[in-house]
């Protein structure tokens, strides 16, 4: 069985305890996570979700992240019907990553896109800034504007991160 922060109940009928009520007054989590895990349940049989953690799903105007733990066992193709019928299951474009480093979830979200660097930089108030430089003919292969990657990531990750596009003649070998 999925692991979930919800209990199976509560997600059904969407009268929440006291445990999951807390949960979303706390602002850990929220009614989208409810949704989403709602909608994972309903694929759950079909892509033997056992071992996959629900950790959390944020949402932009142009796409729903669902973050998984263990999502990275089940094959490639499971992966991508998965991201389909969630899409389809949610009404709005979903994108699903691996629980992981800052690094990881940046790669996996720019995915397709080719990346040219990470580079994070500490400053000195104690605070770091992650730059992200992708060439600029690889935008169109990003799933949304940098503008709103940039802004998903910053609250997946919890930090700063700021993605420049480097135009071809910038780009030194």
């Amino acid at each position: 069985m999925m692991k979930k922060p919800f209990c199976d109940f509560c997600i059904r009928t969407r009268v929440l305890c006291a445990k999951c009520q807390g949960l979303i007054d706390s602002g850990e989590y929220s009614w989208l996570d409810v949704d989403v895990v709602d909608a994972l349940m309903k694929l759950e049989k079909k892509y033997n979700l056992n071992d996959v953690e629900y950790v959390k799903a944020y949402e932009t105007d142009a796409f729903i992240v669902v973050v998984l733990r263990g999502f990275k066992k089940l094959p490639k193709g499971a992966q991508m019907q998965l991201e389909k019928d969630l899409t389809a299951a949610l009404g709005k474009n979903a994108k699903i990553v691996e629980k992981g480093s800052a690094n990881e979830i940046i790669a996996q979200l720019v995915s397709p896109a080719r990346l040219l660097t990470i580079s994070t930089s500490w400053l000195p108030d104690g605070t770091s800034e992650t730059v992200v430089k992708i060439p600029s003919r690889e935008i169109r292969r990003l799933p949304v504007r940098p503008e709103k990657l940039q802004e998903i990531l910053n609250r997946i990750v919890g930090s700063t991160i700021k993605i420049d596009v480097i135009k071809e003649k910038e780009i030194k070998i």
